[in-house]
């Protein structure tokens, strides 16, 4: 069981590291989106594209529509597609 805890414990270590190096990727092409002001690039072999997700919500499960309408909360944010063409 100590070994699987470990491989577990490797494994988490090295995904927060590569989510890092991912969100570092995501703000280069961010940058470069914005100065050409596009939500599509396509260079090599590879295309991204960048859509803006907005959610709402509020803590409680369930609300008359007047509450819902007065206290929820919008939160935008970009969601990054990659793909690799053929």
């Amino acid at each position: 069981m100590e070994q699987t805890l470990k491989k577990w414990y490797e494994a988490k270590e090295k995904l927060q590291s590569l989510e890092k190096k991912i969100e570092k990727y995501k703000l280069i092409l961010t940058k470069e989106m914005n100065k050409k002001n596009v939500d599509k690039i396509s260079e090599g072999d590879f295309t991204v594209s960048r859509r803006r997700n907005t959610r709402t919500y509020v803590t409680k499960d369930s609300m008359p529509a007047d509450l819902w309408k007065e206290y929820s909360t919008r939160c935008s944010y970009d969601a990054f597609f990659l793909v690799k063409k053929y």
